[in-house]
């Protein structure tokens, strides 16, 4: 069930960091303000649409071209993928990156102290989900809005078999323009190159990534990586727990020009950085137990 504003605004209490921008009557959305950062969260999804430190620009992007009537996923923000990544394996007609990001989430739980705030959501198995994934789960998605931004998603059996399933926390970060940015973290790992055939070999990652074309990579990776940006004078790091894969996602020109939420020449503005459970890491969950992916975001000056 789909909770109503009047609802929400009751857990949210009368906290003065908390409030409720509903001129999306289809979409409401929940502003958080506290003295270190702000952020936008959508109940659909359970997604990070924007956060920025006080008085920085901001880290996430938001697509300016983004559908914002449940009509389709966010464009932007943390998308939050689950119980696969990419297509689906076997039923083409199933959504891409699984179904929750298109679903409302029940909001559980706020609270704040004035530096810092947190929101709990939930969502769990029905008949409608069991038709694409016909499993019991329970998920929950607790998000920290403070100098520091960190999504938990905490995954969990409640049915009576093992399943393996794929997650990302699909983040999209805001850079001044890719040609003046390089990403470190990754050196040493090896990497899926999606864009290449499924039986390529692996490839080696020598040094820095530099974003010169269309990157899509599933590395092999349980490092924290960093996005030192020269036109915004900041490093953007990102740490992550319960994660061996990161995925690393740009459109890049052509490909850009064909995601008809996103404005051409936006590919620029953007990099995916991705803690995820891609490829061949694909946790087991046996019944009755749970598995955490989290990530952590936040700037560091640029040195």
């Amino acid at each position: 069930m789909i909770q109503s504003i009047d609802e929400l605004k009751v857990i949210l209490g009368n906290a003065p960091e908390f409030s409720i921008d509903d001129i999306e009557p289809a979409l409401p959305l929940i502003e958080v303000k506290t003295e270190l950062s702000s952020a936008t969260i959508s109940p659909f999804g359970a997604q990070v649409c924007k956060w920025a430190p006080t008085d920085h620009p901001p880290v996430l992007y938001m697509s300016p071209k983004a559908i914002m009537d449940t009509s389709k996923p966010i464009r932007g923000g943390i998308p939050i993928c689950w119980p696969w990544f990419n297509k689906h394996p076997s039923d083409a007609s199933f959504p891409a990156h699984g179904f929750v990001r298109t679903k409302f989430w029940k909001l559980e739980s706020a609270e704040s102290n004035g530096r810092s705030a947190k929101l709990i959501f939930t969502i769990t198995s029905d008949e409608e989900t069991k038709k694409m994934f016909p499993h019991d789960f329970e998920l929950s998605a607790t998000i920290t809005i403070g100098d520091k931004l960190r999504v938990v998603l905490k995954m969990k059996n409640t049915g009576d078999t093992p399943v393996k399933v794929s997650t990302a926390l699909h983040t999209y970060l805001s850079v001044g323009d890719t040609d003046r940015i390089m990403v470190e973290g990754l050196k040493g790992s090896h990497y899926v190159d999606c864009l290449l055939p499924e039986d390529a070999e692996e490839v080696y990652q020598e040094g820095a990534l530099i974003i010169d074309k269309e990157i899509d990579r599933i590395y092999k990776s349980m490092s924290s990586v960093l996005i030192r940006d020269l036109d915004r004078h900041r490093s953007v790091f990102i740490d992550k727990a319960g994660s061996r894969t990161t995925v690393v996602w740009n459109p890049w020109v052509n490909k850009s020009k064909k995601i008809k939420d996103l404005p051409d020449r936006d590919y620029r503005e953007f990099l995916c950085i991705e803690t995820t459970n891609a490829g061949l890491d694909r946790p087991t969950l046996y019944p009755n137990s749970s598995h955490k992916v989290e990530a952590t975001i936040g700037l560091r000056p640029l040195t």
